[in-house]
């Protein structure tokens, strides 16, 4: 191909000393390959353009980007050149994005040639190239982008370029002058192309097109973002932009992984294992996919065209850090993360003695698997026998989804497969999905055998709501109100002693998201809640975001260690539904322990009752965990 570098830019980086490492660990990481491979004098500039030998032969830049976004480089990472041969996996994803797979494999083969980047071989019988990274391929895939005319076949080229590297990219017009006037080689590939009817239109109109697109600027900073788009499934990590689909990426990378790298790509498949591309002008990037994308800059070039310090680079990075795309990685981590069942872990609704007792006893029948990780075909496999293996006295199940960032649509459909299954035994699947992740409205089945619930305390709830239900148990609305002396802190008093209790307190009536009191409000009341519902939350972490703690019924109380030690309130109260109180001031209570011991110590008990079964469970939940 006819690539040419552009002139080093003044704002370039400079390279990495031995004695200035970078400051991050990564960054150390990277500056140690720069300095080990900065002074190898080995390959040569292109010369077969006369701006070719003009490229600084001492420029080398390597950058890497991650899949959010973070990008990390040393040297002159932001040294400016053209793209060249670069350029080729972008426009065929272009291509396959405005043409489809299946036209544009009838126009483009996709086998390696084993020849040089710009031979003139061709498919016998149909002229068609035989792969889209070597000249001819490239030339006839520049044909296929979507445009009325040359100018605008172009420009989607240069925008969707621009799309994979986050930002506007411009042409070197000088470079692309210099690719005109010695472009006949191409143009020889082109002319017999469409001699045998592959290539259709001006050889003039498509080989400037290619040219010019050859003549895009870019840095080795731009590459590590491209190649992180590819490796991201086609969504730039920096913009969030979704410039192809993810199964026209799979397709590139398959192309990239056994022809990108001339007729080195099987010795670079073999030492390296990363999907890549290079190009003359002494630009190389290379993929891994759903990790990061990495490229690099250094112009002088071995016999096959490619840099030899950006393939030494390569070869290092990928043993050092373990890349190599086909190596044997081990056993990835288990789906299931932690597995539990509701006797030992509940929601934070409070709950009368009855209806514990009731799910202490019963909670078996549900179990909680906490997933962790994306949901592919091996991993989806693994958590389908632990399920199947463990549904003895099962009737519900929760998957819950907090630790997953995606389920491919092979896992979807094992687990398709699975929920048929679970509703065979009349198992129901509760999905907590505080992601919403698209998969999951797959997963819905359109009888009662699936629910998707927006998180894990919810999907508890529900299931301890069924369970109460299976024991003709049911909770009441928050629009019943319960009688005071059903409280579950006075069930020791007799009803004289609940009426004494009653004459001490005073109403209160609260509308939805009232605050009743706040963390750190003086403790000096308990509170008999009636009617309705309230939140206890605590505050969490340093953004100060408020968690909720536990959900108080009727017939419940909260503040209750006001009547204990008094000090500063540790949680703040908000109204979940309209919501009445009784309200027991710690003045009246005083007064009542002298007047009245008998009461106040029976509700002492009570609450040390109260606290010590949530201390009980707390302690289960724990050893649950760790089980």
């Amino acid at each position: 191909m006819n690539e040419a570098p552009a002139p080093r830019s003044e704002h370039a980086t400079a390279p990495v000393g031995a004695g200035t490492p970078p400051g991050g660990p990564i960054e150390r990481l990277l500056g140690e390959l720069h300095g080990r491979f900065r002074d190898n004098r080995g390959g040569a500039v292109a010369t077969y353009i006369p701006q070719l030998a003009h490229a600084d032969p001492d420029a080398f830049g390597i950058a890497m980007t991650t899949m959010d976004g973070h990008s990390y480089s040393v040297g002159d990472s932001i040294v400016p050149f053209t793209i060249q041969s670069v350029s080729k996996p972008f426009v065929y994803a272009l291509a396959l994005h405005d043409r489809g797979f299946d036209d544009v494999l009838r126009r483009v083969g996709v086998e390696p040639t084993g020849d040089a980047f710009n031979a003139i071989t061709l498919e016998a019988g149909t002229g068609r190239p035989l792969n889209p990274m070597i000249n001819a391929g490239a030339i006839l895939t520049a044909s296929l982008i979507d445009g009325r005319d040359p100018a605008e076949r172009f420009e989607r080229i240069r925008q969707g370029l621009s799309a994979f590297a986050g930002r506007e990219l411009d042409v070197d017009e000088q470079v692309f002058a210099s690719e005109q006037a010695t472009g006949d080689r191409n143009r020889a590939i082109a002319y017999l192309m469409r001699n045998a009817g592959a290539l259709q239109g001006s050889v003039d109109e498509v080989c400037s097109i290619y040219f010019r697109q050859c003549a895009i600027l870019v840095t080795a900073s731009d590459l590590a973002i491209m190649a992180a788009t590819l490796a991201l499934g086609g969504v730039n990590p920096l913009t969030k932009q979704r410039v192809v689909s993810d199964a026209d990426v799979g397709s590139v990378l398959a192309v990239m992984g056994t022809c990108g790298m001339y007729d080195h790509a099987g010795e670079w498949l073999l030492r390296v294992g990363l999907p890549a591309k290079s190009g003359v002008a002494g630009g190389i990037c290379a993929v891994l996919p759903g990790q990061l994308g990495v490229g690099l800059y250094s112009p002088p070039l071995d016999h096959k065209g490619n840099s030899v310090r950006g393939v030494l680079a390569c070869r290092e990075m990928s043993e050092r850090f373990a890349l190599h795309l086909l190596r044997p990685g081990g056993q990835p981590a288990h789906p299931v993360r932690i597995t539990y069942r509701g006797d030992t872990v509940s929601s934070k609704r409070v709950r009368p003695e009855r209806d514990r007792e009731v799910l202490a006893r019963s909670g078996v029948a549900f179990v909680v698997y906490e997933l962790q990780g994306d949901l592919a075909f091996a991993s989806t496999e693994r958590l389908i026998r632990t399920v199947v293996d463990h549904l003895d006295g099962i009737s519900w199940i929760v998957f819950d989804l907090r630790r997953v960032a995606a389920i491919d649509e092979p896992a979807a459909s094992l687990l398709r497969v699975l929920l048929a299954d679970l509703a065979e035994r009349q198992v129901t699947t509760l999905f907590a999905d505080p992601r919403a992740l698209p998969a999951v409205a797959g997963l819905m089945r359109s009888d009662w055998t699936t629910e998707r619930l927006p998180d894990l305390e919810i999907a508890l709830e529900w299931c301890e709501e069924a369970l109460l239900m299976r024991a003709d148990l049911s909770t009441l609305p928050p629009t019943v109100r319960v009688p005071f002396a059903r409280q579950e802190l006075l069930a020791e008093l007799a009803g004289d002693e609940v009426a004494v209790v009653r004459s001490l307190t005073s109403s209160r009536s609260y509308a939805l998201g009232d605050v009743i009191f706040d963390a750190g409000d003086p403790a000096d009341a308990i509170y008999f809640v009636t009617r309705g519902l309230v939140n206890a939350e605590v505050r969490a972490g340093k953004a100060g975001r408020w968690l909720r703690l536990n959900t108080v019924p009727a017939g419940a109380a909260f503040g209750e260690l006001a009547l204990v030690d008094g000090g500063l309130r540790s949680t703040r109260i908000t109204v979940a539904e309209p919501t009445e109180c009784e309200m027991l001031s710690v003045a009246a209570f005083e007064e009542l322990r002298w007047s009245n011991p008998r009461i106040c110590d029976a509700i002492y008990r009570a609450i040390a009752r109260s606290l010590s079964a949530r201390l009980r469970r707390a302690d289960r939940e724990i050893q649950s965990m760790q089980d």
